[in-house]
C-alpha cells in the first residue's frame, strides 16, 4: 500500500510529521484518543521525514506485530520510497494538510472568506489578520488546540477546500 493508502486495522504505526504544527496537532489528537487507531498502538511520533531515516530508526526491528508508516505533511510532491526490503513489508499512508496546518487556525477563527482566494500565505495571514504572533510555535499551538476544536476545523477544511480524489487529509485520520 503507497501513497495515499489507508494503513489497515490492527497496524502500528509510526507517525512521521512534517513540522512543529503538525506534530502538535497530532499529539493532541493522539493523547485525546482521537486518531483512528488506539494510542496504545503508536509506535513513535517522529519528526523523521526521510524513508531512509525511518527505515534506520524503526524499521530494522522484528515486531510482534504489523507496522506502517503514517505521514502527515503539506507537500503533495515530498517523494517518500521505502528501499526493497521494506516496501512491501511496511504500508505507507500520506495525509496531507497543504496548503499549511495555519488553515486550520483561520476557520476555527471564522476567517476562511477572508482568507481564501487572497493569495496571502496562511500563517502571515494568522499573523497579520488574526494577531497569532506565536502560531508556529509549539508552545501556543498547544494552549490553542483542543481535540474537539481540531475535529471539527480538520472536517469543515474537508468540506471548504478542494481536497483531489483519492488523497487523505487529516480529516480522514480522525475517527
Amino acid at each position: 500500500m503507497n501513497k495515499g493508502g489507508f494503513c489497515p486495522a490492527g497496524y502500528h504505526p509510526v507517525i512521521s510529521c512534517e513540522g512543529t504544527a503538525e506534530q502538535v496537532v497530532v499529539e493532541v489528537l493522539l493523547y485525546a484518543d482521537a486518531l483512528v487507531f488506539p494510542r496504545a498502538d503508536v509506535v513513535d511520533v517522529t519528526r523523521l521525514r526521510k524513508a531512509a531515516d525511518i527505515q534506520a530508526e524503526y524499521l530494522n526491528y522484528d515486531y510482534d506485530w504489523p507496522v506502517c508508516v503514517v505521514r502527515v505533511l503539506d507537500s503533495r510532491k515530498e517523494r517518500f520510497k521505502l528501499g526493497s526490503l521494506y516496501a512491501e513489508r511496511f504500508p505507507v499512508a500520506s495525509y496531507v494538510t497543504h496548503p499549511e496546518m495555519e488553515v486550520l487556525a483561520i476557520i476555527r477563527e471564522g476567517a476562511w472568506d477572508r482568507w481564501h482566494g487572497s493569495h496571502v500565505k496562511p500563517s502571515d495571514f494568522c499573523k497579520r489578520e488574526l494577531g497569532m504572533r506565536g502560531v508556529k510555535r509549539a508552545d501556543f499551538l498547544r494552549g490553542y488546540w483542543d481535540a474537539d476544536t481540531l475535529t471539527a476545523a480538520a472536517r469543515e477544511y474537508r468540506r471548504l477546500s478542494k481536497v483531489p480524489k483519492g488523497e487523505l487529509c487529516l480529516a480522514d485520520l480522525i475517527r
